[in-house]
């Protein structure tokens, strides 16, 4: 057939509509989103958000940091020390004037209460448990400002009462000038002010738990959420809340996850260490992103299909040939040699059919010449077979003789000629390969009546079989090799006697059976070549112990066969391994 050229090679074909259709613009599209569009868009809603957070710190900041100033406007004023000097000279209504003339000053402070020593005086709300004690950091306190937790408190509104949410401001009230402490003042200061301060970060997915806004203090309290129930509790039990608390002075934000990934950005308020947090997921801070990835994994949806379609009426104009080849090949299968292909294309299906009948045609002669040697070998088969003698007549011919023998009082030849009979029923047998080891066991005996015959008694042998041996599969022929070894080794250069023990036992998954004499031993030299395999064809004995060793490994694997142990003038000892199986 003629070469394939470039433009008409199926491959050729296949790849350049691959490359036009599906890997230019999917790599472009992937290469463009990953490393460009998700990062930009990632850093610039982080870095808003970061904005966001920093910018509502700072406007908390401002808050706090002017209610620090009028506190310092209060116990520096002149009219409140000179009567902290002489408290007898005034009554307690003059004290709350004066504490009324400060709240009238500012709308955002609900309360103030001055303690000094055992008076107490108090002016604006009115809260129904006065007697709140000083706390022990604004006792130790040298007259900065301390900021304490938001707290609830009862109050009385008319002839009602509230609870309400209140955070302090506490100041020790010290004459500057003679450093004289005359008691504390605490301003009381509604949550609500702090929550309408960060109330810009929320929107409405704040309800769907998206996104949770709230001011901690620095021991990781809550003072302010949108979330009343919330507020008091502590953060140490959130994954972010080491990383954020351990920053004492800055704003940035921690990645953790919790059933999804989320993000906590934090500010750290400069003037009381307090910190504003926002978390939300980053589904939702990378919506934008994630509405984009969207659009586009919808339209490469369509993309994939559109493209699938036309792959799928592409291969099916090019996979008709395919299977019309498929079909010869079936018929092919069933027998008919006459089948063929129709080749109508130059490209590689047009080759593939061209060799395809080629490989029918050449199928066909090589059969029709199989058919022909095959029918000559049964010829010559049937010719050997011809030329064979009937075993049966063997047997029934070694019977006459035994029992003219028994007629004539030879026990001997009688005896020998049974053991015999038995030997050449066994490796006359072809049709079993496998016998069980007890009848091994009774080829061995017989073999050892005859040998008895020629060596005059001077053979014992001795046996020690585990019970659950008898019944194991071995192959046929495999102890009269190694026993026939010890007999012309074991008699040899005039000895007169010769004990060989046969022991079998399993150990784990292997049969082992162990074949020992009393002989002289075998010399090295004659070890190495009773095992080699390298016999010349003219000596090879298929009963020799090589012969044995290799019908093992045949049977049972590689790991198994025949391994000799020998000792000059001491014996030998032959430990056959099999595996273990059953008849």
């Amino acid at each position: 057939m003629n070469k394939i050229r470039v433009y008409n090679a199926l491959r050729v074909k296949l790849g350049i509509i691959a490359i036009i259709l599906i890997a230019i613009p999917v790599i472009a599209v992937a290469i463009t989103y990953s490393r460009t569009v998700k990062k930009i868009f990632q850093n610039k809603y982080t870095e808003t958000e970061m904005q966001s957070v920093y910018e509502a710190g700072e406007k908390i900041d401002f808050l706090l940091d002017d209610l620090e100033e009028f506190s310092t406007l209060i116990i520096s004023n002149n009219t409140l020390l000179k009567m902290l000097n002489h408290p007898e000279e005034y009554s307690q209504d003059e004290f709350r004037n004066v504490l009324r003339g400060f709240i009238s000053l500012r709308d955002d402070i609900e309360g103030i209460e001055l303690t000094t020593g055992e008076e107490y005086y108090s002016a604006g709300v009115k809260k129904l448990d006065p007697t709140e004690q000083i706390s022990t950091v604004l006792l130790q306190s040298s007259g900065q400002p301390v900021w304490h937790p938001t707290n609830i408190k009862m109050i009385e509104i008319l002839s009602g009462r509230f609870e309400k949410l209140y955070f302090t401001l506490g100041r020790k009230v010290i004459d500057y000038n003679t450093l004289e402490a005359y008691g504390y003042i605490r301003i009381e200061l509604e949550e609500n002010i702090l929550h309408t301060a960060y109330s810009g970060l929320l929107d409405e997915d704040e309800r769907n738990n998206f996104v949770e806004v709230f001011i901690c203090d620095e021991e990781g309290r809550i003072i302010s959420h949108p979330d009343k129930e919330k507020i008091g509790q502590s953060l140490w039990d959130k994954p972010y809340a080491e990383r954020l608390l351990s920053d004492t002075k800055g704003h940035n934000y921690v990645l953790y996850k919790t059933n999804t990934n989320q993000i906590a950005i934090y500010s750290t308020l400069q003037s009381n260490g307090w910190k504003i947090i926002k978390t939300l997921s980053t589904n939702y801070l990378y919506q934008e992103i994630n509405r984009i990835q969207i659009f586009l994994i919808f339209g490469g949806a369509i993309y994939v299909v559109v493209i699938l379609l036309f792959i799928l009426i592409f291969s099916f104009r090019y996979t008709e040939p395919m299977m019309k080849m498929m079909s010869v090949i079936k018929r092919v299968e069933q027998g008919d040699l006459q089948a063929r292909t129709e080749v109508r294309t130059k490209d590689e299906l047009g080759q593939l059919g061209f060799s395809l009948n080629n490989m029918i045609g050449e199928m066909q002669v090589l059969i029709d010449k199989l058919v022909k040697e095959e029918q000559e070998k049964k010829e010559v088969e049937l010719e050997a077979l011809h030329a064979q003698i009937n075993p049966h007549f063997l047997y029934n011919t070694l019977n006459t003789i035994k029992w003219m023998a028994k007629i004539q009082g030879n026990t001997s030849v009688s005896k020998s000629i049974t053991a015999l009979i038995k030997l050449l029923r066994i490796s006359t047998n072809l049709g079993r390969d496998m016998i069980s080891l007890k009848e091994e066991l009774d080829y061995v005996e017989n073999y050892i009546v005859i040998q008895r015959l020629r060596f005059n008694q001077a053979i014992n042998i001795t046996k020690n079989i585990k019970e659950e041996c008898y019944d194991l599969s071995v192959p046929k022929l495999i102890l009269q090799p190694i026993v026939e070894n010890s007999i012309i080794y074991g008699l040899a250069d005039g000895r007169q006697e010769i004990a060989i023990g046969i022991t079998s036992f399993i150990s784990g998954q292997r049969l082992i059976i162990e074949i020992k004499d009393d002989g002289p031993g075998i010399e090295e030299d004659v070890l190495r070549s009773i095992l080699s395999g390298d016999t010349d064809k003219n000596k090879f004995s298929k009963v020799g112990i090589n012969n044995v060793n290799h019908r093992i490994r045949l049977y049972c694997g590689n790991e198994y066969g025949i391994y000799i142990e020998t000792e000059l003038g001491v014996g030998t000892l032959v430990r056959v391994t099999l595996s273990v199986q059953r008849m």
